[in-house]
């Protein structure tokens, strides 16, 4: 079964609640910020939006994706662009754990992708061989559990650190609308025995604490509002109850 993700679609806000195309929106343009160089390879492209809003900045971009359906609807976005915008932008249906292409880039971005794999060694070691040396990696996941039925892997803020330290050093790590947002560098060699360091652990340990107290207190308003609902439902039942029997 296709993911079939919609991200263009969301990101215009045509589909989706507003909490969904802020957020979208938000996570987009950050992949954006954070990207360096000029050649960009954008793996799990979907729909091809981050690709096309970095070809409008003169960018260079590869936009690769194993769904068809997801590349054909890129390809028509991209198709409406200007001509130089269309010329920065090369779509492709392709698997890029198999890639044989000796060229390399700036910057790739990893958009919901890593979640995916149950071996993200698998596309973290062909990351690391498609980035030039000192190139940067542009990762966002869900934050914590997000149910959906292919997602085999859950982040936290230390543990996607620790699946990308042997390949990358991580620069930043940020939260945005319960994904999870990070920055590395691209080591020169491959580290598959490197541990963090205590300061290291402690930062991420911190970054978890403090969105995941605001994550319980958003559910912990959730749960007193619930609560009043039900409770004001009941007694809306026992008045219609003592209406039916006569009861004053």
């Amino acid at each position: 079964m296709a993911n079939h993700d919609r991200v263009s679609e969301r990101y215009y806000g045509e589909i989706n609640s507003e909490d969904s195309h802020e957020a979208t929106r938000t996570r987009v343009h950050w992949m954006c910020r954070e990207t360096t160089g000029k050649r960009i390879l954008d793996v799990g492209c979907s729909q091809g939006i981050t690709s096309i809003l970095l070809a409008r900045e003169g960018f260079r971009v590869t936009g690769v994706d194993l769904e068809e359906e997801s590349i054909r609807y890129a390809q028509a976005e991209l198709a409406k662009e200007s001509k130089p915008v269309r010329n920065n932008v090369d779509f492709r249906m392709l698997d890029i754990t198999q890639w044989k292409v000796r060229t390399t880039f700036d910057t790739v971005l990893l958009g919901e992708v890593l979640e995916h794999f149950a071996h993200p060694e698998t596309l973290l070691n062909q990351i690391h061989r498609l980035l030039q040396e000192d190139g940067t990696l542009v990762v966002t996941v869900p934050y914590g559990y997000h149910p959906f039925y292919d997602h085999k892997q859950t982040f936290y803020a230390g543990s996607l650190a620790m699946c990308l330290m042997p390949y990358f050093e991580v620069l930043k790590l940020e939260v945005h609308h319960k994904y999870l947002c990070c920055v590395a560098r691209r080591r020169r060699r491959t580290q598959p025995h490197i541990s963090p360091t205590l300061d290291q652990l402690m930062e991420w340990m911190k970054l978890d604490h403090i969105h995941f107290a605001e994550v319980e207190q958003q559910h912990l308003r959730a749960m007193k509002q619930r609560k009043k609902a039900l409770d004001s439902a009941v007694e809306q039942v026992k008045r219609l109850r003592r209406q039916g029997s006569g009861e004053v």
